[in-house]
């Protein structure tokens, strides 16, 4: 694939998008095809050095998207996902949508990763805000003082579920001054060992064996819920107040309704209680004011765009899909 890379190279149209998006300008190519698109995009992440976000119309076209850059570029970078919001209360709530939705993101935003592709509706899905992520991610270096139990706290706080074996994201086990966790932003658990207050020693390791696969100087813990209670700007006790405003209000009413009345009564006396709440959905819009999708996470300087005119299909390499977008985003 780098003969057609080293190919696309020589061509002056791509030469004019490659000095514009360099510039911070946005360019506007029209005249490629499908395949043209992967083309065009593998050749700007091979030139530029600046994050680039592809925005597609809908998930088939993202996952053919993902394959043809892989092809070309010999890496497969990551699909942002879309997810269902959870507006009912259960005790198995599958989160793989929601981690993936924070992951993605927040390796995007910090420079992990130089390519994301996503579609729109996964980009215009509110989300947790991009303070509230930072606030809520816990950061471990390879000697910090960190009390396990304070540690422990605040997993519970971010979503995760106390275990005796770590088998699966979201999941942590504690064994004496040993605390194994699965975060969301990594691709394997993670074993922290503690001596005293002190973490001594940190890496990965395999949940099927149990051992250590490599070594660490740092860790990222993300939280394992797009929704968390604990993260109203008054915590759960100010969530619990907002549910009161509504009973009360709701109670006002010339025809309250008993159904709403017994599931806002049930959720506070959860929240209240520390059991767990796997409906937070349903008070997204309390516990994050501030109206946030994962596009806040990239940083795109709009100043004006360039018309760079058409590539010729017989130039580049073809197909029936259209990729809407290419963006520029900066790190956090």
């Amino acid at each position: 694939m780098d003969l057609l890379l080293d190919a696309l190279k020589r061509l002056p149209e791509f030469g004019r998008v490659c000095a514009a998006l360099s510039g911070g300008k946005h360019a506007a190519v029209s005249g490629a095809a499908q395949i043209n698109r992967s083309h065009l995009i593998a050749g700007l992440v091979r030139e530029l050095k600046r994050p680039l976000l592809v925005v597609c119309q809908d998930d088939m076209v993202a996952q053919r998207t993902q394959a043809e850059l892989a092809a070309f570029l010999g890496r497969e970078y990551p699909v942002l996902p879309g997810r269902d919001l959870t507006f009912y209360d259960s005790s198995a709530v599958s989160r793989q949508w929601e981690q993936r939705r924070l992951r993605r993101p927040y390796d995007f935003a910090a420079g992990k990763t130089r390519l994301l592709i996503a579609t729109w509706e996964a980009l215009s899905l509110r989300t947790m805000p991009r303070a509230s992520l930072l606030a809520s991610a816990i950061t471990l270096r390879l000697g910090d003082t960190c009390a396990p139990d304070a540690l422990t706290a605040r997993l519970l706080q971010a979503g995760y579920s106390r275990c005796d074996l770590v088998e699966g994201v979201g999941q942590f086990a504690v064994r004496g001054g040993i605390l194994d966790v699965f975060s969301p932003s990594a691709d394997n658990p993670i074993r922290l060992e503690f001596f005293g207050d002190e973490l001594d020693t940190m890496g990965c390791f395999d949940p099927l064996t149990q051992r250590r696969t490599e070594n660490l100087d740092q860790v990222v813990l993300l939280p394992v819920a797009e929704t968390l209670p604990m993260l109203h700007p008054g915590g759960v006790e100010g969530l619990c107040e907002d549910l009161g405003r509504l009973l009360a209000r709701q109670k006002r009413r010339k025809q309250p309704h008993a159904e709403l009345i017994k599931t806002l009564e049930a959720d506070r006396e959860k929240l209240q209680s520390g059991a767990s709440f796997g409906a937070g959905d349903r008070y997204m819009s309390l516990i994050y004011p501030d109206f946030a999708t994962a596009a806040d996470y990239v940083i795109v300087e709009a100043e004006h765009i360039v018309e760079v005119g058409e590539l010729d299909p017989d130039q580049i390499m073809t197909p029936h899909f259209i990729v809407d977008a290419v963006v520029q985003g900066k790190a956090l």
